[in-house]
């Protein structure tokens, strides 16, 4: 993100209870800060949760602090993550596709293989012959 200067400080959890692998704070030119950023280890890896909190009433979570555009949403978390990738002295780990993009691309591959007869595939289950 051009014109923009972050600051970023991660603290990792030495020994995880949960799914938070470690907390952040990010300052942003130098104007604002956010703390109680965590790193969250997911179904589809680690991703960045903003900070929130919870409705009373219906149980809901909200993000009290956040970026306001995908640009800069994206340059924290990247900056977050190689921090943390650092901290631990690991490789930053690929985000997993979600669930549903495997199934599409799983549907995708299933439409191009050849369809078999009925014998074709009672035989592949079964491993013999029907006559």
């Amino acid at each position: 993100m051009k014109d923009v200067t972050m600051s970023v400080n991660v603290f990792p959890i030495e020994e995880p209870q949960g799914n938070t692998m470690a907390f952040a704070s990010v300052a942003v030119d130098d104007l604002i800060a956010i703390r109680g950023i965590r790193v969250v280890n997911g179904e589809n890896g680690l991703f960045v949760s903003m900070p929130q909190s919870q409705d009373k009433k219906t149980g809901d979570f909200h993000d009290i602090a956040f970026p306001l555009n995908a640009d800069l949403r994206k340059a924290m978390e990247n900056e977050i993550l190689d921090k943390y990738a650092a901290e631990k002295g690991i490789e930053r780990p690929e985000k997993r596709p979600s669930l549903n993009v495997r199934v599409t691309e799983g549907k995708k591959k299933a439409a191009e293989q050849p369809l078999k007869t009925g014998q074709e595939a009672a035989k592949s289950r079964s491993g013999a012959a029907i006559e």
